[in-house]
């Protein structure tokens, strides 16, 4: 039903869970036609631009679309939009829809749209609603290539975090410890002849043997040691703990529902999240206090970490830090989103809501956990 069908009570007041965009308060008269000048530079457009009605029905599309998603501009007008959308991604489709329409800054956010030839693509949306024409107009840029390099860079840099950290534990690491032990050996053979230099190499065997764990305490935070055996919970256990020891500060665990079949790579991914989110804790907030809490809430995973420090700067929150940039898009990867809060306490509050597995016996990562495309 196209909105020049309905009345206006059908546009703001059908609910979202049947297909339609959310209700606004709408006006029956319809927009009034583009002159052929627009319609020109609409055409001419590489980006994706269209005019959705509040029906969930496309109105207007320009060519892009065919050259990006393979199918005619007739047949993605006969479809609804959220159709096209992956099933991961229309719950948060709609909800940034919902967010826009009553009022919210509009705001880019990204979801997967399914190619004809039945893959997706990234699109990355700048979606602004007009009430008075019953009309959404939109612009999406196709991001897939991007995706894949972040997907490739962050892949790289996991592998070489892990490659350091079994470098320091099992290189440097074992030459502490074996020029260690002879600080030992000498330190007593000295002590046996009442050599005054005993104590000097007593205290070299204890500078030596204090240097070794914090190499390997090093070494654990590059590599999240425990994540495969003992899962997610474990490893963040094992995380708290190095935490508490480097830095001298309260960390706390909490995992209210234990999620024991998580995919291994969404339980880098959110062990990842964890790790950047406490380094900017404790490296730009100055807090003394940190909270992880681990659960699940109306179906979905749910990772929290907060703390009560003096709050990011201007230039971490503002999301112009690598770190936080990193942790955004690992959050996409596994289908989720991430939230920065600052709490009425103070400090900061990191959120991650992700979709869990469909079932425990899955053997399989779900889509949202593979390849970008």
């Amino acid at each position: 039903m196209d909105e020049q069908d309905a009345t206006p009570s059908d546009l703001t007041t059908a609910p979202a869970a049947l297909g339609r965009w959310p209700p606004l308060a709408a006006s029956p008269s319809a927009p009034p036609p583009y002159d052929d000048e627009l319609a020109h530079f609409f055409t001419q457009s590489l980006d994706l631009l269209c005019i959705a009605g509040f029906d969930n029905y496309f109105k207007v599309l320009n060519p892009a679309w065919t050259h990006r998603l393979g199918w005619t501009l007739q047949e993605l007008k006969a479809r609804p939009i959220l159709d096209l959308v992956h099933a991961d991604d229309r719950a948060a489709t709609r909800a940034q829809v919902t967010a826009i329409a009553r009022g919210q800054e509009p705001r880019l956010f990204e979801n997967r749209f399914r190619h004809r030839d039945g893959s997706y693509r990234w699109l990355r949306w700048n979606v602004r609603p007009v009430p008075g024409r019953a009309r959404i107009y939109a612009i999406a840029r196709d991001i897939t290539q991007q995706i894949r390099l972040e997907s490739e860079i962050v892949a790289i840099a996991d592998q070489e975090k892990e490659r350091m950290g079994r470098e320091l534990h099992d290189g440097l690491c074992q030459n502490l410890a074996g020029i260690a032990a002879l600080s030992a050996t000498l330190s007593r053979r000295l002590a046996a002849h009442a050599d005054p230099a005993a104590s000097a190499a007593s205290e070299i065997a204890k500078l030596l043997n204090d240097t070794i764990r914090q190499t390997r305490d090093l070494a654990r935070g590059f590599v999240p040691l425990g994540l495969h055996e003992a899962g997610l919970e474990g490893a963040l256990e094992t995380l708290v703990g190095n935490i508490r020891q480097r830095f001298h500060v309260s960390c706390t665990l909490a995992c209210d529902h234990p999620l024991t079949h998580l995919p291994p790579e969404v339980a880098v991914h959110l062990f990842r999240i964890t790790q950047e989110a406490v380094h900017n804790a404790v490296a730009h907030g100055r807090a003394d206090q940190i909270e992880i809490t681990l659960g699940c809430q109306d179906g979905q995973g749910l990772l929290s970490v907060r703390d009560t420090g003096v709050g990011l700067c201007v230039k971490v929150s503002q999301g112009k830090g690598i770190g936080l940039h990193t942790m955004a898009y690992r959050a996409r990867m596994i289908g989720g989103t991430l939230e920065m809060q600052t709490p009425l306490r103070g400090g900061t509050r990191v959120l991650c809501a992700f979709p869990l597995p469909a079932s425990p016996d899955a053997s399989e990562a779900p889509d949202h956990a593979r390849d970008p495309t």
